[in-house]
């Protein structure tokens, strides 16, 4: 499997050919990793990328217009190749395209183009989702990396969504989110042994927000800046030293979703030769 490097004064990146994941982020100046490095008995994967679905289905796929679409949770995209469009040092831009497999389950022609840019605190992670079909198609799309970051053994870690702060919490159970008709204000999640027992939690109104990671003493270890995501989720496992901040347009199933395409929560609808962008940046603290 090819896997390319991007570097700079700080970072070493590498990101691999299938699915486009970053798989590290070495902090030099650090001397650091600051990806979560894959267990199978834990969670297996460092970054993984969400598309044309997010979240589990219950129907394990969706109806279109009276067709069935068979689809695994999060979507096939992180199953599939990607090749190297642009490379610079500090620059990366691969693509994933549609093929006779994916029209087998999803029937449009789509592209997903991933632009990964270093700079001086981080990177920025785009997502770029283009349909070169002749039919519209609705789709989900998201990023789920994994930080590693001594949540389990420091109490009082806490997430700080700023003085906007974003609607929620909205907790999953197996996998499901049913969101009730209050949509309360939230600035602050404290990352409890107790936070993920029932799974990931989601957030909603998160479109270009500033999310803090803060330590115990209150300073800021990681900052993501969300782009036109209009949900947020955070999980992790209970014990483990690992934090995933998932920025998603879109969300896993309700508990009573029909399975029809039309009401798929957070679905995006994408008219012919138009695409849209969804982007994340990065900033990793130093002395943290």
């Amino acid at each position: 499997m090819t896997v390319w490097r991007l570097e700079n004064e700080r970072f070493q990146v590498e990101i691999s050919e299938t699915g486009g994941e970053i798989s590290h982020i070495r902090d030099k100046r650090e001397s650091r990793e600051w990806m979560w490095q894959p267990r199978a008995d834990v969670w297996n994967n460092s970054a993984t990328q969400l598309f044309p679905v997010v979240g589990r289905l219950i129907h394990e796929g969706v109806w279109s217009e009276g067709q069935f679409l068979p689809l695994p949770a999060h979507g096939f995209l992180r199953r599939q190749p990607f090749h190297r469009i642009n490379n610079n040092s500090d620059q990366l831009v691969l693509e994933a395209r549609s093929t006779p497999e994916t029209w087998a389950v999803w029937p449009w022609k789509w592209r997903v183009q991933v632009h990964i840019t270093l700079h001086d605190e981080g990177l920025t992670f785009s997502q770029h989702i283009f349909n070169d079909d002749t039919r519209p198609f609705r789709y989900s799309v998201g990023w789920h990396p994994g930080f590693a970051l001594p949540v389990a053994p420091e109490t009082g870690w806490w997430v700080d969504f700023g003085e906007e702060g974003v609607n929620g919490p909205f907790p999953t159970r197996e996998r499901t989110l049913e969101i009730k008709n209050a949509t309360p204000l939230t600035t602050q999640f404290p990352l409890t042994s107790e936070a993920f027992q029932d799974g990931a939690v989601y957030f909603g109104v998160s479109q270009q927000r500033q999310i803090h990671i803060r330590r115990p003493d209150g300073v800021t270890v990681l900052t993501m800046e969300t782009g036109a995501h209009d949900w947020l989720a955070l999980w992790g496992v209970p014990g483990e030293d690992l934090l995933c901040i998932e920025p998603l347009a879109g969300t896993t199933d309700a508990p009573d979703f029909d399975g029809q395409i039309q009401h798929k929560r957070g679905f995006q609808q994408l008219m012919p030769g138009n695409k849209q962008t969804f982007d994340v940046r990065l900033r990793f603290a130093m002395d943290a």
